[in-house]
Protein backbone atom coordinates (compact mmCIF):
# COMPACT_ATOMS: atom_id res chain seq x y z
CA UNK A 1 0.00 0.00 0.00
CA UNK A 2 1.46 3.59 -0.88
CA UNK A 3 1.59 6.44 1.53
CA UNK A 4 -0.42 8.05 -1.05
CA UNK A 5 -3.59 5.98 0.05
CA UNK A 6 -3.87 7.11 3.16
CA UNK A 7 -5.72 9.94 3.84
CA UNK A 8 -3.00 12.13 4.39
CA UNK A 9 -2.18 15.91 4.47
CA UNK A 10 0.14 17.29 1.83
CA UNK A 11 2.45 18.31 3.59
CA UNK A 12 3.25 15.13 5.54
CA UNK A 13 2.95 13.30 2.00
CA UNK A 14 5.74 16.10 0.78
CA UNK A 15 7.99 14.93 4.15
CA UNK A 16 7.45 11.10 3.90
CA UNK A 17 8.47 11.73 0.12
CA UNK A 18 11.03 13.50 0.80
CA UNK A 19 12.71 10.74 3.30
CA UNK A 20 12.07 8.38 0.50
CA UNK A 21 9.59 6.14 1.98
CA UNK A 22 6.79 5.02 -0.51
CA UNK A 23 5.04 1.54 0.56
CA UNK A 24 3.96 1.19 3.68
CA UNK A 25 4.83 -1.96 5.72
CA UNK A 26 2.89 -4.22 7.18
CA UNK A 27 2.16 -2.44 10.59
CA UNK A 28 1.71 0.84 8.98
CA UNK A 29 -1.00 -0.23 6.82
CA UNK A 30 -3.00 -1.68 9.64
CA UNK A 31 -2.13 1.05 12.09
CA UNK A 32 -2.18 4.31 10.41
CA UNK A 33 -5.99 4.51 9.50
CA UNK A 34 -7.21 2.81 12.66
CA UNK A 35 -5.18 5.34 14.43
CA UNK A 36 -6.80 8.22 12.99
CA UNK A 37 -10.24 7.00 12.94
CA UNK A 38 -9.95 7.57 16.93
CA UNK A 39 -9.18 3.40 17.85
CA UNK A 40 -7.20 2.18 20.51
CA UNK A 41 -4.60 -0.75 18.98
CA UNK A 42 -1.83 -2.97 20.58
CA UNK A 43 0.79 -3.36 18.07
CA UNK A 44 2.66 -6.60 18.59
CA UNK A 45 5.86 -5.99 16.31
CA UNK A 46 9.60 -5.99 16.85
CA UNK A 47 11.85 -3.40 16.63
CA UNK A 48 12.45 -2.29 12.90
CA UNK A 49 9.43 -2.86 11.32
CA UNK A 50 8.49 0.39 10.88
CA UNK A 51 6.30 1.75 13.85
CA UNK A 52 7.81 4.56 15.17
CA UNK A 53 6.30 6.32 11.44
CA UNK A 54 2.92 4.23 12.21
CA UNK A 55 2.39 6.15 14.79
CA UNK A 56 3.84 9.27 14.33
CA UNK A 57 1.81 10.05 10.86
CA UNK A 58 -1.47 9.63 12.10
CA UNK A 59 -1.00 11.87 15.44
CA UNK A 60 0.55 14.42 13.19
CA UNK A 61 -2.07 14.45 10.67
CA UNK A 62 -4.91 15.49 13.21
CA UNK A 63 -2.13 17.78 15.20
CA UNK A 64 -3.25 21.17 15.02
CA UNK A 65 -1.48 24.10 15.69
CA UNK A 66 -1.81 26.17 19.01
CA UNK A 67 0.09 28.14 21.30
CA UNK A 68 2.07 24.63 22.39
CA UNK A 69 1.22 25.25 25.98
CA UNK A 70 -1.13 22.18 26.05
CA UNK A 71 0.46 19.03 24.71
CA UNK A 72 -1.92 17.29 22.31
CA UNK A 73 0.24 13.86 22.20
CA UNK A 74 2.70 12.26 24.85
CA UNK A 75 4.65 9.46 23.85
CA UNK A 76 6.40 7.15 26.49
CA UNK A 77 9.79 5.35 25.45
CA UNK A 78 11.72 2.94 27.72
CA UNK A 79 15.13 4.80 27.11
CA UNK A 80 16.65 8.25 26.20
CA UNK A 81 17.76 7.01 22.96
CA UNK A 82 14.95 5.92 21.89
CA UNK A 83 13.23 8.95 23.09
CA UNK A 84 15.94 10.97 20.69
CA UNK A 85 15.34 8.89 17.80
CA UNK A 86 11.42 9.14 17.91
CA UNK A 87 11.60 13.44 18.47
CA UNK A 88 14.43 13.29 15.39
CA UNK A 89 11.69 10.95 13.39
CA UNK A 90 8.81 13.44 14.33
CA UNK A 91 11.23 16.47 12.86
CA UNK A 92 11.29 14.86 9.93
CA UNK A 93 7.98 14.47 9.44
CA UNK A 94 6.98 17.97 10.13
CA UNK A 95 9.74 19.78 7.90
CA UNK A 96 6.88 20.91 5.57
CA UNK A 97 4.73 21.77 8.73
CA UNK A 98 4.25 25.08 10.29
CA UNK A 99 3.52 25.27 14.70
CA UNK A 100 4.56 22.24 15.61
CA UNK A 101 7.00 21.25 18.54
CA UNK A 102 8.48 18.40 19.67
CA UNK A 103 10.34 18.27 22.94
CA UNK A 104 11.97 15.05 24.53
CA UNK A 105 11.90 14.98 28.13
CA UNK A 106 14.28 12.17 29.88
CA UNK A 107 16.50 11.47 32.95
CA UNK A 108 20.11 12.44 33.14
CA UNK A 109 19.19 15.88 31.84
CA UNK A 110 19.03 18.83 34.06
CA UNK A 111 15.39 19.27 35.13
CA UNK A 112 15.65 23.66 35.52
CA UNK A 113 16.72 23.14 30.92
CA UNK A 114 13.38 20.77 30.76
CA UNK A 115 11.45 23.55 32.48
CA UNK A 116 12.60 26.08 30.53
CA UNK A 117 12.20 24.10 27.47
CA UNK A 118 8.57 23.07 28.38
CA UNK A 119 7.90 27.00 28.98
CA UNK A 120 8.14 27.75 25.52
CA UNK A 121 5.53 24.60 24.82
CA UNK A 122 5.02 21.93 22.84
CA UNK A 123 2.61 19.98 20.93
CA UNK A 124 4.34 16.35 21.02
CA UNK A 125 5.75 15.07 24.47
CA UNK A 126 8.47 12.34 24.18
CA UNK A 127 9.68 11.01 27.16
CA UNK A 128 10.83 8.21 29.34
CA UNK A 129 8.11 7.81 32.29
CA UNK A 130 10.30 8.64 35.31
CA UNK A 131 10.85 12.35 34.43
CA UNK A 132 7.52 12.41 32.48
CA UNK A 133 6.10 11.42 35.93
CA UNK A 134 7.86 13.93 38.03
CA UNK A 135 7.06 16.89 35.50
CA UNK A 136 3.51 15.79 36.33
CA UNK A 137 4.33 16.18 40.05
CA UNK A 138 5.67 19.61 39.60
CA UNK A 139 2.52 20.56 37.68
CA UNK A 140 5.50 21.72 34.53
CA UNK A 141 3.19 19.35 32.38
CA UNK A 142 -0.37 19.46 32.34
CA UNK A 143 -2.08 17.15 29.48
CA UNK A 144 -5.91 18.21 29.49
CA UNK A 145 -5.59 19.11 25.83
CA UNK A 146 -3.98 15.67 25.65
CA UNK A 147 -5.54 13.32 22.71
CA UNK A 148 -2.84 11.15 21.62
CA UNK A 149 -0.68 8.17 23.98
CA UNK A 150 1.75 6.06 22.76
CA UNK A 151 3.51 3.42 25.18
CA UNK A 152 6.72 2.59 22.48
CA UNK A 153 8.25 -0.59 23.64
CA UNK A 154 5.92 -1.91 26.72
CA UNK A 155 7.35 -4.70 27.84
CA UNK A 156 10.50 -3.05 27.85
CA UNK A 157 9.51 -0.44 30.06
CA UNK A 158 7.47 -3.11 32.38
CA UNK A 159 10.93 -5.39 32.25
CA UNK A 160 12.72 -1.99 33.66
CA UNK A 161 10.66 -1.71 36.44
CA UNK A 162 8.76 1.44 35.52
CA UNK A 163 5.01 -0.07 36.09
CA UNK A 164 4.39 1.94 38.77
CA UNK A 165 5.12 5.35 36.85
CA UNK A 166 3.16 4.56 33.75
CA UNK A 167 0.20 3.78 36.00
CA UNK A 168 0.35 6.99 37.64
CA UNK A 169 0.45 8.67 33.89
CA UNK A 170 -2.07 6.88 32.67
CA UNK A 171 -4.41 8.07 35.70
CA UNK A 172 -3.45 11.74 35.21
CA UNK A 173 -4.34 12.12 31.83
CA UNK A 174 -7.67 12.15 29.89
CA UNK A 175 -9.66 9.04 29.56
CA UNK A 176 -11.34 10.53 25.92
CA UNK A 177 -7.83 9.47 24.24
CA UNK A 178 -6.56 7.39 21.61
CA UNK A 179 -4.22 5.16 22.74
CA UNK A 180 -1.44 2.79 21.12
CA UNK A 181 0.57 0.25 22.97
CA UNK A 182 3.46 -1.35 20.83
CA UNK A 183 5.02 -4.42 22.76
CA UNK A 184 7.62 -7.71 21.39
CA UNK A 185 5.67 -9.64 23.72
CA UNK A 186 2.71 -9.80 25.82
CA UNK A 187 3.13 -10.27 29.41
CA UNK A 188 0.21 -10.17 32.28
CA UNK A 189 1.83 -6.88 33.49
CA UNK A 190 0.90 -5.61 29.49
CA UNK A 191 -2.18 -7.60 29.14
CA UNK A 192 -3.41 -5.43 32.91
CA UNK A 193 -2.80 -2.32 31.19
CA UNK A 194 -5.06 -3.11 28.21
CA UNK A 195 -7.36 -3.96 29.92
CA UNK A 196 -7.57 -1.55 32.87
CA UNK A 197 -6.52 1.78 30.64
CA UNK A 198 -7.87 0.79 26.92
CA UNK A 199 -11.01 0.81 24.88
CA UNK A 200 -11.50 -2.67 23.15
CA UNK A 201 -8.01 -1.92 21.47
CA UNK A 202 -7.38 -3.53 18.04
CA UNK A 203 -4.75 -5.89 18.07
CA UNK A 204 -2.07 -6.02 15.05
CA UNK A 205 0.37 -8.89 15.29
CA UNK A 206 3.27 -8.62 12.81
CA UNK A 207 6.04 -11.32 11.84
CA UNK A 208 9.27 -9.41 10.66
CA UNK A 209 9.69 -10.94 7.65
CA UNK A 210 13.77 -12.18 7.93
CA UNK A 211 16.24 -12.17 5.21
CA UNK A 212 17.89 -15.52 5.27
CA UNK A 213 21.76 -14.51 6.36
CA UNK A 214 23.38 -18.06 5.84
CA UNK A 215 25.38 -16.91 2.72
CA UNK A 216 26.89 -13.98 4.73
CA UNK A 217 29.49 -13.96 7.11
CA UNK A 218 29.17 -11.62 9.40
CA UNK A 219 31.72 -10.02 11.66
CA UNK A 220 32.29 -7.49 14.40
CA UNK A 221 35.51 -5.37 15.79
CA UNK A 222 35.22 -3.55 18.54
CA UNK A 223 37.61 -0.14 18.67
CA UNK A 224 37.41 3.53 20.74
CA UNK A 225 35.98 5.76 18.84
CA UNK A 226 39.33 7.93 17.50
CA UNK A 227 40.62 4.78 16.30
CA UNK A 228 37.40 3.76 13.33
CA UNK A 229 39.06 5.03 10.43
CA UNK A 230 42.24 3.75 11.22
CA UNK A 231 40.66 0.56 11.50
CA UNK A 232 38.77 0.62 8.91
CA UNK A 233 41.67 1.52 6.80
CA UNK A 234 43.63 -1.54 7.65
CA UNK A 235 40.42 -3.68 7.55
CA UNK A 236 40.00 -2.51 3.69
CA UNK A 237 43.57 -3.73 3.21
CA UNK A 238 43.68 -6.90 5.20
CA UNK A 239 40.24 -7.78 2.88
CA UNK A 240 40.86 -6.52 -0.05
CA UNK A 241 37.04 -6.61 -1.08
CA UNK A 242 37.00 -6.16 -4.97
CA UNK A 243 33.75 -4.25 -4.25
CA UNK A 244 31.99 -2.76 -1.13
CA UNK A 245 29.61 -0.59 -0.27
CA UNK A 246 30.05 1.61 3.75
CA UNK A 247 27.33 3.03 5.83
CA UNK A 248 27.18 5.77 7.80
CA UNK A 249 24.46 7.40 9.77
CA UNK A 250 25.33 11.09 8.37
CA UNK A 251 25.50 13.12 5.47
CA UNK A 252 28.49 14.46 6.63
CA UNK A 253 29.92 11.33 7.97
CA UNK A 254 29.83 9.90 4.44
CA UNK A 255 31.57 13.20 2.96
CA UNK A 256 34.25 13.18 5.52
CA UNK A 257 34.74 9.39 4.76
CA UNK A 258 34.75 9.63 0.93
CA UNK A 259 37.09 12.12 1.16
CA UNK A 260 39.53 10.45 3.71
CA UNK A 261 39.52 7.42 1.85
CA UNK A 262 40.08 9.08 -1.44
CA UNK A 263 43.70 10.78 0.40
CA UNK A 264 44.64 7.26 0.56
CA UNK A 265 44.35 6.34 -2.46
CA UNK A 266 41.33 4.56 -2.39
CA UNK A 267 38.30 4.82 -5.11
CA UNK A 268 35.68 6.05 -3.63
CA UNK A 269 32.37 8.47 -3.83
CA UNK A 270 29.38 9.37 -1.75
CA UNK A 271 25.72 9.25 -2.14
CA UNK A 272 23.60 10.89 0.26
CA UNK A 273 20.07 12.85 0.03
CA UNK A 274 21.53 16.29 -0.34
CA UNK A 275 23.44 15.53 -3.70
CA UNK A 276 21.40 16.21 -6.84
CA UNK A 277 20.05 13.19 -8.49
CA UNK A 278 21.18 14.11 -11.75
CA UNK A 279 24.99 13.50 -9.43
CA UNK A 280 23.72 9.98 -7.33
CA UNK A 281 22.79 8.83 -11.07
CA UNK A 282 26.50 9.41 -12.14
CA UNK A 283 27.56 7.62 -8.97
CA UNK A 284 25.42 4.76 -9.03
CA UNK A 285 26.61 4.10 -12.59
CA UNK A 286 30.21 4.16 -11.67
CA UNK A 287 29.44 1.55 -8.93
CA UNK A 288 27.74 -1.08 -11.32
CA UNK A 289 30.17 -0.75 -14.22
CA UNK A 290 32.93 -0.82 -10.90
CA UNK A 291 34.51 2.17 -12.03
CA UNK A 292 34.38 2.91 -8.49
CA UNK A 293 35.71 0.74 -5.72
CA UNK A 294 33.69 2.02 -2.19
CA UNK A 295 30.26 3.31 -2.40
CA UNK A 296 29.92 4.96 0.90
CA UNK A 297 26.31 5.81 1.69
CA UNK A 298 23.34 7.09 4.44
CA UNK A 299 20.18 4.28 4.58
CA UNK A 300 18.14 6.93 2.83
CA UNK A 301 20.60 7.42 -0.10
CA UNK A 302 21.18 3.71 -0.52
CA UNK A 303 17.04 2.69 -0.87
CA UNK A 304 16.77 2.21 -4.55
CA UNK A 305 19.88 1.11 -5.51
CA UNK A 306 19.91 -1.89 -7.46
CA UNK A 307 23.17 -4.00 -6.84
CA UNK A 308 22.92 -7.86 -8.38
CA UNK A 309 25.59 -8.48 -4.76
CA UNK A 310 28.90 -7.38 -3.70
CA UNK A 311 31.27 -9.01 -1.89
CA UNK A 312 31.27 -6.76 1.24
CA UNK A 313 29.42 -4.48 3.71
CA UNK A 314 31.00 -2.73 5.73
CA UNK A 315 28.73 -0.70 9.09
CA UNK A 316 31.22 2.00 9.95
CA UNK A 317 28.20 3.66 11.74
CA UNK A 318 25.69 0.93 13.65
CA UNK A 319 22.11 1.36 12.16
CA UNK A 320 19.69 4.34 13.91
CA UNK A 321 17.13 1.02 13.04
CA UNK A 322 17.48 -2.37 13.87
CA UNK A 323 15.62 -3.72 10.41
CA UNK A 324 18.37 -1.10 8.40
CA UNK A 325 21.21 -3.90 9.17
CA UNK A 326 19.66 -6.45 7.50
CA UNK A 327 18.73 -4.14 4.29
CA UNK A 328 22.19 -3.39 4.41
CA UNK A 329 24.18 -6.97 4.76
CA UNK A 330 21.70 -8.14 2.95
CA UNK A 331 22.81 -6.28 -0.54
CA UNK A 332 25.84 -9.59 0.00
CA UNK A 333 25.57 -12.88 -0.08
CA UNK A 334 22.96 -12.69 -2.92
CA UNK A 335 22.69 -15.27 -6.12
CA UNK A 336 24.13 -18.31 -4.83
CA UNK A 337 27.38 -15.82 -4.17
CA UNK A 338 28.80 -15.57 -0.65
CA UNK A 339 29.31 -12.49 1.32
CA UNK A 340 31.12 -10.62 4.24
CA UNK A 341 29.42 -7.99 6.19
CA UNK A 342 31.77 -5.90 8.91
CA UNK A 343 30.35 -4.02 11.79
CA UNK A 344 32.81 -1.39 13.67
CA UNK A 345 31.37 -1.12 17.32
CA UNK A 346 32.73 1.78 19.34
CA UNK A 347 33.19 1.05 23.14
CA UNK A 348 30.30 3.21 24.22
CA UNK A 349 27.74 1.48 21.39
CA UNK A 350 28.30 -2.40 22.95
CA UNK A 351 24.69 -2.08 24.42
CA UNK A 352 23.47 -0.89 21.38
CA UNK A 353 24.97 -3.70 19.25
CA UNK A 354 23.81 -6.28 22.07
CA UNK A 355 20.33 -5.48 21.44
CA UNK A 356 20.61 -5.20 17.88
CA UNK A 357 21.68 -9.10 18.07
CA UNK A 358 19.15 -9.77 20.08
CA UNK A 359 16.15 -8.35 17.61
CA UNK A 360 17.45 -10.04 14.71
CA UNK A 361 18.80 -12.97 16.10
CA UNK A 362 22.45 -12.59 14.55
CA UNK A 363 25.30 -14.82 14.34
CA UNK A 364 28.15 -12.41 14.12
CA UNK A 365 32.13 -13.26 14.99
CA UNK A 366 33.93 -11.27 17.26
CA UNK A 367 36.96 -10.21 16.07
CA UNK A 368 40.17 -9.31 17.30
CA UNK A 369 41.65 -6.18 16.38
CA UNK A 370 44.85 -6.99 13.54
CA UNK A 371 47.82 -7.56 15.17
CA UNK A 372 51.33 -6.05 14.09
CA UNK A 373 52.08 -9.42 12.64
CA UNK A 374 49.65 -9.38 10.50
CA UNK A 375 49.85 -5.42 9.46
CA UNK A 376 53.28 -5.95 8.43
CA UNK A 377 52.05 -8.81 6.33
CA UNK A 378 50.02 -6.68 4.49
CA UNK A 379 52.86 -4.19 3.78
CA UNK A 380 55.05 -7.56 2.23
CA UNK A 381 51.56 -8.44 0.50
CA UNK A 382 52.15 -5.05 -1.09
CA UNK A 383 55.53 -4.53 -1.80
CA UNK A 384 54.89 -8.05 -3.50
CA UNK A 385 52.42 -6.77 -5.94
CA UNK A 386 54.26 -3.87 -6.71
CA UNK A 387 57.11 -5.86 -8.01
CA UNK A 388 54.56 -8.07 -10.22
CA UNK A 389 53.03 -5.29 -11.71
CA UNK A 390 56.82 -3.78 -12.48
CA UNK A 391 58.50 -7.69 -13.46
CA UNK A 392 56.78 -6.94 -16.97
CA UNK A 393 57.65 -3.22 -17.69
CA UNK A 394 61.34 -2.25 -19.43
CA UNK A 395 63.62 -0.52 -16.46
CA UNK A 396 64.29 2.92 -17.88
CA UNK A 397 68.35 3.89 -18.84
CA UNK A 398 68.39 6.25 -16.38
CA UNK A 399 67.72 3.93 -13.46
CA UNK A 400 70.05 1.32 -15.27
CA UNK A 401 72.68 4.25 -15.14
CA UNK A 402 71.79 4.79 -11.40
CA UNK A 403 72.25 1.24 -10.16
CA UNK A 404 75.57 0.68 -11.91
CA UNK A 405 77.27 3.87 -10.16
CA UNK A 406 76.00 2.78 -6.68
CA UNK A 407 77.19 -1.09 -7.82
CA UNK A 408 80.81 0.63 -9.09
CA UNK A 409 81.03 3.00 -5.79
CA UNK A 410 80.62 0.06 -3.49
CA UNK A 411 77.46 1.38 -1.52
CA UNK A 412 76.16 -0.96 0.71
CA UNK A 413 73.27 -2.59 -1.18
CA UNK A 414 71.69 -4.21 1.83
CA UNK A 415 71.66 -0.44 3.25
CA UNK A 416 70.27 0.57 0.24
CA UNK A 417 67.56 -1.57 0.04
CA UNK A 418 66.04 -1.52 3.35
CA UNK A 419 66.45 2.99 3.08
CA UNK A 420 63.99 2.44 0.06
CA UNK A 421 61.46 -0.13 1.62
CA UNK A 422 61.18 2.26 4.48
CA UNK A 423 60.54 5.21 2.40
CA UNK A 424 57.85 2.88 0.67
CA UNK A 425 56.24 1.53 3.13
CA UNK A 426 55.96 4.62 5.53
CA UNK A 427 53.36 5.80 2.37
CA UNK A 428 51.20 3.10 3.76
CA UNK A 429 52.34 2.42 7.17
CA UNK A 430 50.32 0.63 9.51
CA UNK A 431 50.07 0.73 13.58
CA UNK A 432 48.21 -1.82 15.62
CA UNK A 433 45.47 -0.45 17.73
CA UNK A 434 46.01 -1.09 21.18
CA UNK A 435 43.25 -0.88 23.41
CA UNK A 436 42.47 -1.55 27.22
CA UNK A 437 40.97 -4.49 27.10
CA UNK A 438 37.19 -4.63 28.74
CA UNK A 439 35.53 -7.56 29.80
CA UNK A 440 32.75 -8.52 27.27
CA UNK A 441 30.80 -9.52 30.67
CA UNK A 442 29.86 -6.29 32.57
CA UNK A 443 31.14 -5.44 35.90
CA UNK A 444 28.84 -4.45 38.63
CA UNK A 445 29.98 -2.28 41.66
CA UNK A 446 27.32 -3.01 44.99
CA UNK A 447 26.29 0.38 46.77
CA UNK A 448 24.37 -0.18 50.04
CA UNK A 449 21.41 2.26 51.21
CA UNK A 450 20.18 2.69 54.56
CA UNK A 451 16.32 2.34 53.72
CA UNK A 452 14.72 -0.84 52.89
CA UNK A 453 11.35 -2.38 52.76
CA UNK A 454 9.56 -0.50 55.90
CA UNK A 455 10.90 2.73 54.84
CA UNK A 456 8.13 1.81 51.16
CA UNK A 457 11.26 1.25 48.96
CA UNK A 458 10.67 -0.63 45.89
CA UNK A 459 12.46 -1.58 42.88
CA UNK A 460 10.67 0.57 40.64
CA UNK A 461 11.13 3.56 42.91
CA UNK A 462 15.21 2.48 42.90
CA UNK A 463 14.84 2.92 39.28
CA UNK A 464 13.54 6.01 39.36
CA UNK A 465 15.59 7.82 41.77
CA UNK A 466 18.67 6.98 40.11
CA UNK A 467 17.93 8.01 36.90
CA UNK A 468 16.31 11.24 37.82
CA UNK A 469 18.97 12.33 40.21
CA UNK A 470 22.07 10.35 39.62
CA UNK A 471 21.49 10.41 35.45
CA UNK A 472 22.02 6.52 35.69
CA UNK A 473 20.40 5.02 32.75
CA UNK A 474 18.47 1.81 33.74
CA UNK A 475 19.38 -0.30 32.20
CA UNK A 476 22.63 0.01 33.78
CA UNK A 477 20.91 -1.19 37.13
CA UNK A 478 21.70 -4.56 38.12
CA UNK A 479 20.14 -7.17 40.76
CA UNK A 480 18.71 -4.94 43.30
CA UNK A 481 18.49 -6.80 46.61
CA UNK A 482 15.75 -5.22 49.62
CA UNK A 483 15.65 -6.09 53.10
CA UNK A 484 13.63 -4.86 55.98
CA UNK A 485 15.95 -2.20 56.81
CA UNK A 486 18.62 -1.58 53.93
CA UNK A 487 18.67 -2.39 50.38
CA UNK A 488 21.50 -3.12 48.18
CA UNK A 489 21.81 -2.15 44.33
CA UNK A 490 24.18 -3.13 42.15
CA UNK A 491 25.66 -0.70 39.37
CA UNK A 492 27.69 -1.25 36.36
CA UNK A 493 31.15 -0.07 35.70
CA UNK A 494 31.89 2.40 33.21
Amino acid sequence: MKFTEFNLPQNLLRAIESCNYTDATAIQEQTIPALMNGQDIIGQSQTGTGKTAAFALPILAQCVPTDHKRPQALILSPTRELALQIVEHFRQFTKFSDGIRTVAIYGGQPIDVQIRELKKGGDIIVGTPGRIQDHIRRKTLRFENLNYLVLDEADEMLQMGFKEEIEEILKSIPEARTTALFSATMPKAILDITENYMKDPKHISISPKMKTLDAIEQMVYEVPQPYKVDLLLQLIALYQPSQAMIFCNTKKMVDDLAETLQKNHLDAAAIHGDMKQEMRTVVMNKFKKQTIRFLIATDVAARGIDVDSMEMVINYDLPQDDEYYIHRIGRTGRAGSKGQAITIVSNNQRRAWDNLVRFNKLTAKVMELPSQEELDHIQLNQIKKVLEQQSDKMIPDTIEQIFNMITESGMDKDHLLKVLLMQQTSKNSFSEIVTIKKPSIRQYRSYSLNIGERQGVSAAKILRNTEMYCGIDPALVGKIKISRNSTLVEVASH
